[in-house]
């Protein structure tokens, strides 16, 4: 007697499947990159300045040095830590930094993009220098109205005995939209906001 297994289809995880609907800023990466394919960033200096109490960051862009940041960015003139008067070669000393960064093709326009990579403890890799978009207060408020309508997705397909495998990624889009829109129409868009702010830790803040 022979017995036959039928082939299970593979299901994917339900946590992973709505992680891919959290908002992120632009350039977080879900993937994470091999580390031989990392530049390291050798060629920046500091020197301490001592009316701002802090380090500043310089590179060589002959035929003098640029301000940068401690990640190689191109200091604005409007940023706070921005010095007017370039400091003397001499009283620049090398950065060093276990920071790596990853160079990507932006498709496009053929630009560059790069994101900044550093080790744990326990060698793997995690990404630093987000920019600011995902510490802003407006991204934050999103954030939590796209995971309350991810969890009312959830209990939505629960109560109806299904699995979020078994909808189209564009289906659970729509559904998930749809629930923000509920939830604002609804309750308004200030209750949110408090709900979001509070949730967060924020207190009030006109304009938002």
């Amino acid at each position: 007697m022979f017995n036959f297994f039928k082939k299970k289809k593979k299901k994917r995880n339900e946590i992973s499947i709505f992680h891919e609907f959290e908002l992120k800023p632009q350039d977080f990466r879900e993937e994470i990159p091999n580390k031989d394919d990392l530049a390291e960033i050798n060629d920046v200096y500091y020197y301490y300045n001592s009316a701002f109490k802090k380090n500043t960051y310089w590179k060589l862009t002959k035929p003098k040095f640029t301000q940068v940041n401690e990640f190689r960015e191109n200091l604005d003139t409007d940023h706070e830590d921005y010095q007017l008067n370039i400091p003397k070669k001499s009283s620049l000393k090398k950065f060093k930094t276990s920071v790596k960064a990853n160079i990507e093709e932006e498709e496009e326009n053929g630009d560059s993009i790069v994101t900044w990579w550093d080790e744990d403890e326990n060698g793997k890799l995690f990404q630093v220098n987000l920019s600011d978009e995902g510490e802003s207060v407006k991204f934050k408020m999103k954030a939590w109205l796209r995971k309350e309508a991810i969890n009312a997705v959830k209990l939505e397909i629960s109560t109806m005995k299904k699995r979020a495998y078994e909808y189209e990624k564009e289906e659970l889009l729509q559904m998930i939209e749809k629930e923000e829109n509920k939830i604002i129409k609804k309750q308004g868009w200030k209750w949110v906001r408090r709900l979001a702010l509070a949730s967060l830790g924020i207190g009030f803040i006109p304009g938002l």
